[in-house]
């Protein structure tokens, strides 16, 4: 890339823009489709932001079960959440798609911090949100049902509309719930046949919304 290139990707994300980086401190890396991503290029332990491509974030049990916590698309940044932390993050990142990301030094992005105050009020919010994320997966994940699973998610994600589009495959969805892709077809198709949403092409439509939370807050007999 070039450093034209390189400036006007940082310009797409919401907490890089404008920090006045010199692009000549920043790595670009290349990736293939399912390769695993270092937040340590040449051993440097750095932020990393995507300029095209689909990351996907993972969380792994100690029986070797991974969890997907979050898709990171272009503009998202990631190694963010222990910038001033000495311990690494315990998760697994896994390129959807051939990615092309931006590597900028901890320390560099700490020293811009240090200097500039709007950009550490925009850190600050960022992490904000990010905890607030984390709950809503984390709420999400503790739904022992596969219903309540499903039914929270519609909820949690769709538009004004009431339609969910989901950014990924019906089976990646699932392994995102942590459910099979039989139970996950199973539990959509159930929802359908009473009523509460309606499936079009890719797109799922919430029909009866009260009908859904009613199932969620009180579900009794579901699965």
């Amino acid at each position: 890339m070039t450093r034209q290139q390189i400036l006007s990707s940082i310009e797409t994300s919401p907490l890089l823009q404008g920090c006045g980086i010199d692009p000549g401190l920043m790595l670009v890396h290349r990736y293939r489709g399912g390769q695993i991503v270092s937040d340590r290029p040449a051993g440097i332990t750095s932020v990393g932001l995507v300029v095209e491509g689909i990351v996907d974030v993972y969380s792994v049990a100690l029986d070797g079960r991974d969890v997907q916590l979050n898709a990171l698309e272009a503009g998202d940044c990631f190694g963010i959440c222990n910038l001033l932390a000495l311990a690494e993050m315990e998760t697994v990142l896994r390129c959807r798609t051939d990615t092309t990301l931006i590597f900028i030094p901890k320390q560099v992005l700490v020293s811009v911090m240090e200097k500039d105050p709007a950009f550490a009020l925009r850190y600050a919010a960022l992490c904000n949100r990010k905890i607030q994320f984390l709950i809503r997966r984390i709420e999400m994940l503790t739904i022992q049902s596969c219903r309540g699973k499903v039914i929270g998610y519609l909820l949690s994600q769709q538009d004004k509309a009431g339609r969910v589009i989901p950014d990924c495959s019906r089976e990646d969805l699932a392994r995102r719930l942590d459910v099979s892709r039989a139970a996950l077809f199973r539990e959509l198709a159930f929802l359908q046949s009473q009523g509460l949403l309606a499936l079009v092409d890719k797109e799922i439509v919430i029909v009866d919304q009260a009908g859904l939370e009613h199932i969620l807050y009180q579900p009794s007999g579901s699965k």
